[in-house]
């Protein structure tokens, strides 16, 4: 471990000096992927399933021209517990990217983008289980503040009670709660792949340093075709996830090809900004997309927003950057110049010192780099 101690420490990961630049990739990648969750949510007329089929396709296809120019064999080392562990990410992360855009599908985009922002406390619970990681009281608090944000997102009525005004109760259809039911349902699916998405997470700890952050990708595409098969088969009653393609317009082909290069962009403008930022910068970076989400509702969707939506992102969000702050302050009083080779492998396996919340925190401040 080469590492050196000096007063004058130039701009990077972890520098003393936070490089505007990284800050300005990461908000890009930030804007990339909420492009990716409008383009998804403007195309509800296609089902998830064949959403999710699309964007692997295009995904795929990038990752094999990114390896082959990076020379990097798209299997990944040749190590049986390593590719085990690529393959069990690829999986978790391919259920939670159909849950995902289920969720956007179904709900008020902020709402389904600030659900996602809930995987951290997942991921740190897995690693206590999984990993032996040592649950710390901010882990418990994450947990406590992002369960209290998602009832106040979803809201659901055993718990809150009617609390529309009504004149009357007999007002009160059947419509309505169909309505209340399929959030709920949607609440809980997009729940679940957070849940899923912390699973990856942990996975991507085992795996470390030992496989290229494209070949994940790479994996998660390959794994993802045959899922989105047998989803669409047990929930749908066929395997066709191409959907209509002979009714697709140019129009519709376009879209789809979109959904690929914003996911794959917003990987990408994230990986970068990491590169010449820390992980606790791009935590407050990374919660643009929320914002992003909002100002994509209010110029093109349109959809209904409640107060009780509101304010489950805002306390969501706004503990996400307390993390990110807490994170901040703590980097900055230990600013340490890190060889470039360690730093890569640091970008994905945290140190001992950055476990739980925090830790998971880092790996959700890359947004879906590798889902």
């Amino acid at each position: 471990m080469a590492t050196t101690a000096s007063k004058e420490v130039p701009d990077g990961p972890h520098g003393d000096h936070h490089s505007l630049r990284g800050i300005f990739f990461i908000m890009l990648g930030s804007f990339s992927f909420s492009t990716m969750f409008l383009l998804v949510k403007v195309m509800s007329q296609m089902n998830t399933f064949t959403l999710v089929f699309y964007r692997s396709v295009v995904q795929i296809a990038i990752c094999l021209v990114d390896l082959y120019k990076k020379g990097v064999n798209p299997l990944g080392p040749d190590s049986g517990s390593v590719r085990f562990y690529l393959v069990l990410r690829a999986g978790f992360g391919a259920a939670a990217v159909i849950a995902w855009f289920y969720g956007i599908q179904n709900l008020p985009l902020p709402d389904a983008v600030t659900l996602q922002f809930t995987t951290p406390p997942f991921a740190a619970v897995f690693a206590v289980c999984l990993v032996g990681e040592h649950w710390k009281a901010l882990d418990m608090i994450g947990a406590i503040v992002c369960l209290m944000g998602v009832a106040l997102i979803a809201h659901p009525t055993w718990l809150f009670g009617n609390t529309d005004a009504v004149a009357d109760a007999a007002l009160v259809t059947d419509a309505t709660d169909s309505s209340t039911m399929m959030k709920a349902v949607a609440v809980l699916v997009t729940e679940a792949g957070a849940a899923m998405a912390a699973l990856a997470y942990v996975c991507v700890r085992k795996i470390g340093d030992r496989a290229d952050a494209v070949v994940m990708v790479f994996y998660y595409g390959i794994i993802s075709l045959p899922m989105t098969a047998i989803g669409s088969k047990m929930l749908l009653g066929t395997w066709n996830v191409l959907g209509d393609y002979e009714q697709f317009s140019l129009m519709d082909y376009f879209l789809l090809l979109l959904v690929g290069f914003a996911g794959y962009g917003g990987q990408w403008f994230t990986n970068l900004g990491l590169q010449q930022e820390t992980a606790a910068t791009a935590t407050l970076a990374t919660s643009t997309q929320i914002v992003w989400t909002f100002i994509f509702e209010i110029l093109f969707l349109h959809e209904e927003i409640d107060m009780w939506s509101i304010s489950g992102t805002a306390l969501i969000l706004g503990f996400m950057m307390v993390v990110g702050v807490i994170k901040l302050i703590e980097s900055d009083k230990s600013a340490i110049i890190v060889d470039t080779d360690e730093e890569k492998g640091l970008l994905l396996e945290p140190s001992r010192e950055d476990e739980g919340y925090g830790a998971a925190v880092t790996l959700q401040s890359q947004g879906s780099n590798s889902l």
